[in-house]
C-alpha cells in the first residue's frame, strides 16, 4: 500500500464528487437502523478524570486569533502549561456538548460546538499531555458528554511521538489529535464518509485553533504523521478509525520548537511499533464498519498512510500571488470596531431548520467583509515549513443581496484581502438550481461561498493525502466563516449536495482542474414549521 500510487486517490475524487449519482446508487443506510452507531464515544474500564466544570464564558474576539495564526507574536502571554482550568476549557470549547433539542421537532437532539452532517458527529478528540499536565502524562480520549478524559496509555512516550509526527516536542504543553470515526458516519452515507470525515475533522481542527489563539497558545496542525504508530499509541480500531490531524500546541514564545524536526536516518513506522506495546481499551460499541459496504473508504484510507520519517518532510510550495491585476476589484472597508466574544459565537452557531429557508433580507456591507476577510488567513502547519501559510484553495462567494454591493460572482483574493470581480448580475436563480435538494433555498440567501481547490497540484506534492488534506482545509476556512457569521446573527449552512458541473459554470472554473469543496449558504433564519415544537436547552457549564 502506497501514499504515491495517485490513481487511488483520483479514483476516490471521481466518485465522490463527479460520480454521486453512481456512487450513491450501490446504496446507503437508514437512520434508526438496529444498531446505530451512538453519537458519543465512551470508554469503559479505563480510569476517568473528570475536568473543571466552571468555564468562563467569555475569552475575547475571536479575531485576536485570527491575527495570531497569521504573525509570529500572541496577543499578551500565553499560559507556561495547561492547567486544570486551561485544559478544562481547550477541550470544552474546541469540542463539547453544547445543547439538546427536544419536543416533536427534534429530529438530531444532540449538538456540538461544531457543525456535523445529521449529528452523527464522526470526528472524535484525543490528547496527549506531558509530565507538566494537572493529570498523569499520557494519551486520553475527549469524553466531551461528561466533561472528562479517559486514559487509554499512561505513560511519558515523548520520543516516540515526536518521531512520529517529525517534530520536537520537549517544550510542548501536549498534543490534540482529531480522528476520524468512520462508522458513525458511515452506517449512513457508506463510500460517500471519507469525504464528510475530512471535512468535519478539518472543522473540528479550525475551531482548536481559535481557541488556542485566544486562550494565548501557540498552535500547529500535523497533516503528516506515521499513521499507524499513532494507532497504536491511541488504542484505535485499524481500518474503524484513522487519525487525521495533529495539533501540537506550545507556550507563544516557543512555536517554533513545534516546527519539523526530521530524524536522520529516518525512522519507520515498524522500527516504532515494535517499541509500542498494543492495547484495545474497551468502549461501548453497537455494531461495526460493514468493510464488504465501504471498500472504497478502505481503500483511500489505507493508501494514503505514510510509513517513513522520510516522508514527513514534504511542504506545498509558496503559494503564488492569486491577485490579478486586469480584474476589477473591491476593496475591503475598516474592521468591524466592536468586540466579537467567541465564546458567544460558539454558543450562537447554527446551521439551521432541517429545511434551512433564510429570509430574504440584505446583510449590511460591513457584516459581509468581517465575515469573510479572515477566511484565508494564515495558520502554522506542516505543509509550510517553517513559515505559515495560507489555505491551499481559493474562496469565491456569490452575493445575492449584500448591502451596496453589487450581485454577482467574486473571489476572495488571500493576497490582497480584496474581492476581484468574476462578473456582476443577477445571480439568485443560478445558485438556488446548483443546490440539489429542496433542504436548503440559497436563492434566497444573501451570499453563498464556494470553497474550490486544484487537486491534481495537491496530489502531485502530497499523493492520495491529498485528498483529505484538500478537505479538511476546507472544513478550516468553512468552520472559521461559520462562527463569524453567528457573530452576526447567521446562519451557515454547509452542504454537498449541489450540481458540481453547474457551479464550476457559475464560477467560471476550469473543468476537472478546479473543484468546488463546499456549499456554504448564509442567511437569516426562517422560523420552521416545527420551531415551535422544539426547545433548545443550551449546556453551560
Amino acid at each position: 500500500m502506497s501514499n504515491q500510487d495517485r490513481e487511488i486517490g483520483l479514483r476516490y475524487l471521481q466518485a465522490t464528487y463527479y460520480g454521486l449519482p453512481e456512487l450513491f446508487a450501490e446504496g446507503q443506510g437508514e437512520e434508526g437502523m438496529p444498531g446505530e452507531p451512538l453519537k458519543f464515544k465512551i470508554y469503559r474500564g479505563v480510569p476517568h478524570y473528570p475536568l473543571n466544570q466552571r468555564l468562563p464564558l467569555s475569552l475575547g474576539d475571536l479575531r485576536r486569533a485570527l491575527a495570531s495564526q497569521g504573525q509570529d507574536t500572541h496577543c499578551g502571554a500565553g499560559p507556561r502549561s495547561l492547567d486544570d482550568q486551561t485544559l478544562s476549557c481547550l477541550l470544552y470549547y474546541s469540542y463539547g456538548f453544547s445543547r439538546h433539542d427536544s419536543g416533536l421537532d427534534a429530529r438530531w437532539p444532540f449538538h456540538r460546538l461544531v457543525a456535523s452532517a445529521r449529528c452523527f458527529f464522526p470526528a472524535e478528540l484525543y490528547a496527549w499531555l506531558p509530565a507538566s499536565a494537572p493529570i498523569p502524562p499520557g494519551f486520553y480520549h475527549y469524553d466531551n458528554l461528561h466533561h472528562s478524559l479517559a486514559a487509554l496509555r499512561q505513560g511519558d512516550y515523548c520520543a516516540v511521538l515526536s518521531a512520529a509526527l517529525g517534530c520536537e516536542l520537549t517544550d510542548s504543553l501536549g498534543v490534540l489529535f482529531v480522528s476520524a470515526y468512520f462508522w458513525k458516519n458511515a452506517f449512513r452515507y457508506r463510500n460517500f464518509s471519507y469525504r464528510l470525515c475530512s471535512q468535519e475533522v478539518g472543522m473540528v481542527v479550525g475551531n482548536i485553533l481559535l481557541v488556542c489563539g485566544v486562550l494565548g497558545i501557540a498552535a500547529r496542525v500535523h497533516y503528516q504523521f506515521l499513521d499507524r504508530v499513532l494507532i497504536r499509541l491511541l488504542g484505535l480500531e485499524d481500518g474503524e478509525e484513522s487519525p487525521f490531524a495533529a495539533v501540537v500546541l506550545s507556550p507563544a514564545e516557543s512555536e517554533r520548537e513545534a516546527t519539523k524536526t526530521l530524524p536522520a536516518p529516518a525512522v519507520s513506522a515498524e522500527a516504532l511499533l515494535r517499541e509500542i506495546a498494543p492495547i484495545a481499551p474497551a468502549h461501548v460499541k453497537l455494531s461495526a464498519l460493514d468493510r464488504e459496504r465501504c471498500q472504497k473508504l478502505l481503500e483511500i484510507d489505507q493508501h494514503s498512510r505514510l510509513e517513513s520519517g522520510a516522508e514527513l518532510a514534504v511542504s506545498l510550495p509558496p503559494a503564488t500571488s492569486s491577485c490579478d491585476q486586469a480584474l476589477p476589484t473591491l476593496e475591503a472597508p475598516a474592521p468591524w470596531p466592536e468586540e466579537l466574544e467567541l465564546v458567544q459565537a460558539l454558543y450562537q452557531r447554527s446551521s439551521g431548520d432541517v429545511f434551512f429557508l433564510p429570509l430574504y433580507r440584505s446583510v449590511s456591507r460591513a457584516a459581509f467583509w468581517e465575515i469573510v476577510r479572515y477566511s484565508l488567513a494564515p495558520y502554522a502547519s506542516d505543509l509550510g515549513g517553517v513559515d505559515r501559510r495560507r489555505p491551499a484553495l481559493e474562496l469565491f462567494l456569490a452575493l445575492n443581496n449584500v448591502a451596496d454591493v453589487p450581485a454577482g460572482i467574486y473571489r476572495l483574493c488571500g493576497s490582497c484581502g480584496a474581492l476581484h470581480v468574476v462578473e456582476q448580475r443577477a445571480v439568485a436563480a443560478q445558485i438556488q438550481a446548483i443546490h440539489s435538494t429542496p433542504a436548503v433555498n440559497c436563492g434566497s440567501a444573501p451570499f453563498v461561498a464556494y470553497p474550490v481547490a486544484s487537486y491534481g497540484a495537491l496530489s502531485a506534492a502530497l499523493g492520495n493525502r491529498a485528498y483529505r488534506i484538500m478537505n479538511m482545509e476546507c472544513g478550516l476556512v468553512a468552520q472559521r466563516l461559520s462562527v463569524l457569521s453567528a457573530a452576526f446573527g447567521l446562519v451557515a449552512r454547509c452542504s454537498d449536495s449541489y450540481h458540481l458541473d453547474r457551479c464550476a459554470e457559475l464560477l467560471h472554473l476550469r473543468e476537472r482542474v478546479e473543484t468546488p469543496l463546499f456549499l456554504i449558504a448564509f442567511g437569516y433564519e426562517r422560523p420552521g414549521a416545527g420551531a415551535g415544537a422544539r426547545y433548545r436547552h443550551s449546556i453551560r457549564l
